[in-house]
Protein backbone atom coordinates (compact mmCIF):
# COMPACT_ATOMS: atom_id res chain seq x y z
CA UNK A 1 0.00 0.00 0.00
CA UNK A 2 1.63 3.06 -0.63
CA UNK A 3 2.99 5.50 1.90
CA UNK A 4 0.41 8.70 1.23
CA UNK A 5 -2.58 6.51 1.61
CA UNK A 6 -1.44 4.62 4.57
CA UNK A 7 -0.64 7.98 6.20
CA UNK A 8 -4.22 9.38 5.13
CA UNK A 9 -5.56 6.18 6.87
CA UNK A 10 -3.77 7.09 9.94
CA UNK A 11 -4.85 10.70 9.98
CA UNK A 12 -8.68 9.32 9.21
CA UNK A 13 -8.63 7.30 12.43
CA UNK A 14 -6.96 9.89 14.46
CA UNK A 15 -9.49 11.82 14.04
CA UNK A 16 -12.08 9.42 15.55
CA UNK A 17 -9.26 8.16 18.09
CA UNK A 18 -8.77 11.36 19.69
CA UNK A 19 -12.52 12.42 20.62
CA UNK A 20 -13.22 9.39 21.49
CA UNK A 21 -10.74 9.33 24.51
CA UNK A 22 -11.81 12.91 25.53
CA UNK A 23 -15.78 11.72 25.79
CA UNK A 24 -14.75 8.73 28.15
CA UNK A 25 -11.76 11.23 29.51
CA UNK A 26 -9.07 8.64 28.86
CA UNK A 27 -5.99 10.48 29.07
CA UNK A 28 -4.02 10.75 26.13
CA UNK A 29 -1.11 8.60 27.02
CA UNK A 30 1.18 5.96 24.54
CA UNK A 31 -0.85 2.84 26.17
CA UNK A 32 -4.11 4.52 26.11
CA UNK A 33 -3.94 5.73 22.44
CA UNK A 34 -2.91 2.26 21.43
CA UNK A 35 -5.47 0.75 22.90
CA UNK A 36 -8.23 3.25 21.59
CA UNK A 37 -6.58 3.19 18.10
CA UNK A 38 -6.70 -0.95 18.33
CA UNK A 39 -10.42 -0.16 19.58
CA UNK A 40 -11.38 1.75 16.35
CA UNK A 41 -9.72 -0.05 13.60
CA UNK A 42 -11.48 -3.42 15.17
CA UNK A 43 -8.02 -5.26 14.79
CA UNK A 44 -8.85 -6.81 17.92
CA UNK A 45 -12.66 -8.05 17.91
CA UNK A 46 -12.52 -9.82 21.55
CA UNK A 47 -10.83 -6.34 22.67
CA UNK A 48 -13.60 -4.35 21.25
CA UNK A 49 -16.42 -6.92 22.96
CA UNK A 50 -14.86 -5.99 26.29
CA UNK A 51 -14.83 -2.42 25.69
CA UNK A 52 -18.29 -1.97 24.41
CA UNK A 53 -19.62 -4.46 27.34
CA UNK A 54 -18.09 -1.40 29.45
CA UNK A 55 -19.40 1.28 27.74
CA UNK A 56 -22.66 -0.41 27.89
CA UNK A 57 -22.88 -1.20 31.81
CA UNK A 58 -20.98 2.50 32.59
CA UNK A 59 -20.55 4.46 29.97
CA UNK A 60 -16.67 4.65 31.18
CA UNK A 61 -13.34 2.83 31.04
CA UNK A 62 -11.58 3.43 34.12
CA UNK A 63 -7.77 3.99 34.33
CA UNK A 64 -7.09 0.33 35.75
CA UNK A 65 -9.70 -1.19 33.46
CA UNK A 66 -7.95 0.47 30.42
CA UNK A 67 -4.48 -0.79 32.05
CA UNK A 68 -5.61 -4.22 32.53
CA UNK A 69 -6.82 -4.26 28.43
CA UNK A 70 -3.43 -3.15 27.26
CA UNK A 71 -1.93 -5.84 29.18
CA UNK A 72 -4.49 -8.28 28.02
CA UNK A 73 -4.54 -7.42 24.67
CA UNK A 74 -1.57 -5.60 23.73
CA UNK A 75 1.51 -5.58 25.99
CA UNK A 76 4.50 -6.20 23.93
CA UNK A 77 6.03 -10.17 24.20
CA UNK A 78 9.28 -8.47 25.13
CA UNK A 79 9.15 -9.24 29.18
CA UNK A 80 7.96 -13.07 27.62
CA UNK A 81 10.76 -13.44 25.48
CA UNK A 82 13.51 -12.21 28.38
CA UNK A 83 11.41 -14.75 30.80
CA UNK A 84 11.67 -17.33 27.77
CA UNK A 85 15.10 -16.23 27.39
CA UNK A 86 16.15 -16.59 30.81
CA UNK A 87 14.72 -19.77 31.46
CA UNK A 88 16.70 -21.09 28.00
CA UNK A 89 19.65 -19.81 29.59
CA UNK A 90 19.21 -21.77 33.22
CA UNK A 91 17.85 -24.99 31.41
CA UNK A 92 21.07 -24.94 29.43
CA UNK A 93 23.35 -24.30 32.06
CA UNK A 94 21.65 -26.93 34.03
CA UNK A 95 22.37 -29.03 31.14
CA UNK A 96 26.01 -28.59 31.07
CA UNK A 97 26.56 -28.54 34.87
CA UNK A 98 24.51 -32.43 34.34
CA UNK A 99 27.02 -33.11 31.68
CA UNK A 100 30.08 -31.57 33.63
CA UNK A 101 29.06 -33.54 36.56
CA UNK A 102 28.36 -36.89 34.33
CA UNK A 103 31.96 -36.12 32.87
CA UNK A 104 33.76 -35.47 36.02
CA UNK A 105 32.39 -39.21 37.60
CA UNK A 106 34.13 -40.57 34.46
CA UNK A 107 36.91 -38.41 34.67
CA UNK A 108 37.41 -39.92 38.32
CA UNK A 109 37.15 -43.65 37.08
CA UNK A 110 39.89 -43.19 34.72
CA UNK A 111 42.54 -41.88 37.04
CA UNK A 112 41.57 -44.62 39.38
CA UNK A 113 42.13 -47.07 36.34
CA UNK A 114 45.02 -45.35 35.38
CA UNK A 115 46.58 -46.02 39.04
CA UNK A 116 45.33 -49.38 38.79
CA UNK A 117 47.20 -50.20 35.79
CA UNK A 118 50.34 -48.03 36.81
CA UNK A 119 50.77 -50.07 39.81
CA UNK A 120 50.01 -53.53 37.90
CA UNK A 121 52.69 -52.42 35.63
CA UNK A 122 54.99 -51.41 38.12
CA UNK A 123 54.55 -54.82 40.11
CA UNK A 124 55.71 -56.81 37.47
CA UNK A 125 58.38 -59.37 37.64
CA UNK A 126 61.03 -57.68 36.26
CA UNK A 127 63.12 -61.01 35.23
CA UNK A 128 60.23 -62.52 33.65
CA UNK A 129 60.84 -63.34 29.99
CA UNK A 130 57.62 -61.73 28.87
CA UNK A 131 58.87 -58.76 31.12
CA UNK A 132 62.18 -58.52 29.17
CA UNK A 133 59.84 -58.73 25.95
CA UNK A 134 57.97 -55.76 26.23
CA UNK A 135 59.56 -53.40 28.49
CA UNK A 136 60.01 -50.99 26.05
CA UNK A 137 56.61 -51.16 25.62
CA UNK A 138 55.60 -51.22 29.19
CA UNK A 139 58.38 -47.90 29.76
CA UNK A 140 56.33 -46.26 27.15
CA UNK A 141 52.56 -47.54 28.36
CA UNK A 142 53.80 -46.05 31.80
CA UNK A 143 54.49 -42.97 30.46
CA UNK A 144 51.34 -42.11 28.62
CA UNK A 145 49.16 -43.27 31.42
CA UNK A 146 50.98 -40.99 33.89
CA UNK A 147 50.52 -38.07 31.30
CA UNK A 148 47.08 -38.97 30.56
CA UNK A 149 46.25 -39.01 34.17
CA UNK A 150 47.78 -35.63 34.85
CA UNK A 151 45.14 -34.26 31.23
CA UNK A 152 42.76 -36.04 33.45
CA UNK A 153 43.30 -33.75 36.19
CA UNK A 154 43.61 -30.68 34.63
CA UNK A 155 40.56 -31.84 32.57
CA UNK A 156 38.76 -32.33 35.89
CA UNK A 157 39.88 -28.79 37.65
CA UNK A 158 38.58 -27.19 34.19
CA UNK A 159 35.32 -28.76 35.13
CA UNK A 160 35.36 -27.60 38.21
CA UNK A 161 36.09 -23.89 37.19
CA UNK A 162 33.05 -24.02 34.74
CA UNK A 163 30.58 -25.37 37.48
CA UNK A 164 31.54 -22.12 39.06
CA UNK A 165 31.26 -20.17 36.44
CA UNK A 166 27.41 -21.67 35.73
CA UNK A 167 26.67 -20.93 39.66
CA UNK A 168 27.63 -17.34 38.83
CA UNK A 169 25.67 -17.01 35.91
CA UNK A 170 22.71 -18.45 37.73
CA UNK A 171 23.34 -15.93 40.81
CA UNK A 172 23.43 -13.09 38.53
CA UNK A 173 20.64 -14.03 35.89
CA UNK A 174 18.10 -14.17 39.62
CA UNK A 175 19.53 -11.15 40.99
CA UNK A 176 19.17 -9.40 37.55
CA UNK A 177 15.25 -10.79 37.37
CA UNK A 178 14.61 -9.89 41.08
CA UNK A 179 15.95 -6.33 40.15
CA UNK A 180 13.48 -6.37 37.35
CA UNK A 181 10.31 -6.58 39.56
CA UNK A 182 11.40 -3.98 41.97
CA UNK A 183 10.47 -0.15 40.97
CA UNK A 184 13.29 2.08 41.09
CA UNK A 185 12.25 5.26 43.09
CA UNK A 186 9.96 3.40 46.64
CA UNK A 187 12.29 -0.29 46.23
CA UNK A 188 8.73 -2.05 46.60
CA UNK A 189 7.66 -4.46 43.94
CA UNK A 190 6.52 -3.62 40.52
CA UNK A 191 3.23 -3.91 38.91
CA UNK A 192 5.14 -6.45 36.72
CA UNK A 193 5.74 -8.60 40.15
CA UNK A 194 2.35 -7.84 40.99
CA UNK A 195 0.84 -9.27 37.18
CA UNK A 196 3.09 -12.07 38.01
CA UNK A 197 1.49 -12.97 41.54
CA UNK A 198 -1.74 -12.61 41.13
CA UNK A 199 -1.55 -14.86 38.20
CA UNK A 200 0.08 -17.15 40.43
CA UNK A 201 -2.73 -17.22 42.91
CA UNK A 202 -5.99 -17.60 40.28
CA UNK A 203 -3.77 -20.21 39.15
CA UNK A 204 -3.65 -22.12 42.42
CA UNK A 205 -7.59 -20.89 43.06
CA UNK A 206 -6.52 -20.06 46.52
CA UNK A 207 -9.80 -18.58 47.76
CA UNK A 208 -8.03 -17.97 51.12
CA UNK A 209 -5.88 -14.55 49.38
CA UNK A 210 -6.79 -11.29 49.18
CA UNK A 211 -5.66 -8.02 47.12
CA UNK A 212 -5.35 -4.77 48.90
CA UNK A 213 -5.30 -1.76 46.74
CA UNK A 214 -4.04 1.61 48.55
CA UNK A 215 -3.85 5.23 47.16
CA UNK A 216 -2.21 8.25 49.16
CA UNK A 217 -5.12 10.51 49.81
CA UNK A 218 -5.28 13.93 48.00
CA UNK A 219 -1.28 13.40 46.62
CA UNK A 220 -1.57 15.07 43.70
CA UNK A 221 -2.77 18.30 45.94
CA UNK A 222 0.39 17.56 47.87
CA UNK A 223 2.87 17.36 44.45
CA UNK A 224 1.62 20.78 43.70
CA UNK A 225 1.89 22.12 46.60
CA UNK A 226 5.25 20.93 47.98
CA UNK A 227 6.81 19.54 44.98
CA UNK A 228 8.01 16.75 43.34
CA UNK A 229 10.82 15.86 45.58
CA UNK A 230 8.90 15.89 48.27
CA UNK A 231 6.35 13.84 46.73
CA UNK A 232 9.19 11.40 46.11
CA UNK A 233 9.97 11.04 49.54
CA UNK A 234 6.53 10.77 50.50
CA UNK A 235 5.87 7.45 48.35
CA UNK A 236 9.15 5.93 49.64
CA UNK A 237 8.12 6.68 53.21
CA UNK A 238 4.56 5.10 52.36
CA UNK A 239 6.09 2.06 50.70
CA UNK A 240 8.43 1.61 53.48
CA UNK A 241 5.19 1.65 55.96
CA UNK A 242 2.96 -0.61 53.58
CA UNK A 243 5.59 -3.28 53.87
CA UNK A 244 5.94 -3.39 57.41
CA UNK A 245 4.24 -6.30 58.67
CA UNK A 246 4.54 -9.12 61.18
CA UNK A 247 2.83 -12.90 61.25
CA UNK A 248 1.17 -12.64 57.64
CA UNK A 249 2.09 -13.82 54.48
CA UNK A 250 1.58 -11.17 52.14
CA UNK A 251 4.26 -8.65 49.34
CA UNK A 252 3.45 -5.30 48.77
CA UNK A 253 3.84 -3.79 45.53
CA UNK A 254 3.86 0.08 43.47
CA UNK A 255 0.90 -0.74 41.30
CA UNK A 256 1.38 3.25 40.06
CA UNK A 257 1.76 6.81 41.02
CA UNK A 258 0.64 7.25 43.90
CA UNK A 259 -1.37 3.43 44.77
CA UNK A 260 -0.40 0.57 46.15
CA UNK A 261 -0.93 -3.05 46.09
CA UNK A 262 -0.40 -5.76 49.00
CA UNK A 263 -1.62 -9.32 48.19
CA UNK A 264 -2.20 -11.02 50.94
CA UNK A 265 -1.43 -14.97 50.14
CA UNK A 266 -3.17 -17.27 53.57
CA UNK A 267 -5.32 -16.68 56.08
CA UNK A 268 -6.68 -13.55 54.32
CA UNK A 269 -10.39 -14.15 55.89
CA UNK A 270 -8.99 -13.27 59.03
CA UNK A 271 -6.10 -11.06 58.18
CA UNK A 272 -6.42 -9.27 55.55
CA UNK A 273 -9.01 -6.41 56.82
CA UNK A 274 -6.85 -6.12 60.09
CA UNK A 275 -3.56 -5.48 58.62
CA UNK A 276 -5.46 -2.90 55.92
CA UNK A 277 -6.45 -0.84 59.23
CA UNK A 278 -2.88 -1.57 61.27
CA UNK A 279 -1.39 -0.12 58.15
CA UNK A 280 -3.81 2.63 57.84
CA UNK A 281 -3.06 3.88 61.08
CA UNK A 282 1.00 3.51 60.82
CA UNK A 283 0.69 6.17 57.88
CA UNK A 284 -1.49 8.01 59.48
CA UNK A 285 1.21 8.92 62.41
CA UNK A 286 3.70 9.87 59.27
CA UNK A 287 5.20 13.31 60.63
CA UNK A 288 6.31 14.63 57.02
CA UNK A 289 8.75 17.76 57.18
CA UNK A 290 10.32 20.12 55.23
CA UNK A 291 14.11 19.10 55.23
CA UNK A 292 15.42 22.95 55.43
CA UNK A 293 12.94 24.14 57.70
CA UNK A 294 12.76 21.03 59.50
CA UNK A 295 8.43 21.82 60.09
CA UNK A 296 5.70 19.92 59.28
CA UNK A 297 4.19 20.44 56.09
CA UNK A 298 1.62 17.89 55.73
CA UNK A 299 -0.67 14.86 57.30
CA UNK A 300 -0.35 11.79 55.02
CA UNK A 301 -3.21 9.40 55.09
CA UNK A 302 -4.36 6.39 52.83
CA UNK A 303 -7.75 4.56 51.97
CA UNK A 304 -7.85 1.18 51.40
CA UNK A 305 -9.88 -1.30 49.37
CA UNK A 306 -10.03 -4.71 50.07
CA UNK A 307 -10.83 -7.72 47.85
CA UNK A 308 -11.15 -11.45 48.66
CA UNK A 309 -10.07 -13.91 45.77
CA UNK A 310 -13.51 -15.96 44.86
CA UNK A 311 -13.21 -19.07 42.27
CA UNK A 312 -13.90 -17.56 38.82
CA UNK A 313 -12.03 -14.64 39.49
CA UNK A 314 -9.71 -13.33 37.02
CA UNK A 315 -7.37 -10.34 37.06
CA UNK A 316 -9.15 -7.94 35.99
CA UNK A 317 -12.22 -8.75 38.32
CA UNK A 318 -10.33 -9.18 40.95
CA UNK A 319 -8.48 -6.00 40.67
CA UNK A 320 -11.73 -3.94 39.78
CA UNK A 321 -13.75 -5.15 42.94
CA UNK A 322 -10.64 -4.24 45.30
CA UNK A 323 -10.91 -0.64 43.24
CA UNK A 324 -14.41 -0.03 43.36
CA UNK A 325 -13.91 -0.55 47.26
CA UNK A 326 -11.11 1.67 47.73
CA UNK A 327 -13.27 4.11 45.48
CA UNK A 328 -16.32 4.15 48.20
CA UNK A 329 -13.63 4.16 50.70
CA UNK A 330 -12.42 7.63 49.28
CA UNK A 331 -15.95 8.79 48.16
CA UNK A 332 -16.98 7.94 51.96
CA UNK A 333 -14.74 10.44 53.40
CA UNK A 334 -10.58 8.81 52.54
CA UNK A 335 -8.08 7.44 55.70
CA UNK A 336 -10.57 4.45 55.85
CA UNK A 337 -10.48 0.39 54.70
CA UNK A 338 -13.95 -0.66 53.24
CA UNK A 339 -13.67 -4.81 52.78
CA UNK A 340 -17.68 -4.95 51.38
Amino acid sequence: MPKDVVFNESVVTLKQVIPLMMKYSVPVLPNNYALWYTYVVNSKPELNKEIDSLLVEKNQVSSHQVDSLYEKHLQTDQHHASQALTKSMEDFAGSISKSIGFTQEDTQKFEQAMDTVHSELNGMDSDAVEVDQISDFVDDLISQSLQMRDNAKGFSESLNHAQEEIKRLREKLEYTRQEALRDELTGALNRRAFNETVARLIDMENQDCALILCDIDHFKKFNDTHGHQLGDQVLKVVAARLSKYSNVKASTYRYGGEEFAILVEENASKMAAPLAEQLRQSIERLVIKDKKSQKQVAKITCSFGIAQYALGFSNFTWIELADERLYRAKEAGRNRVMAK
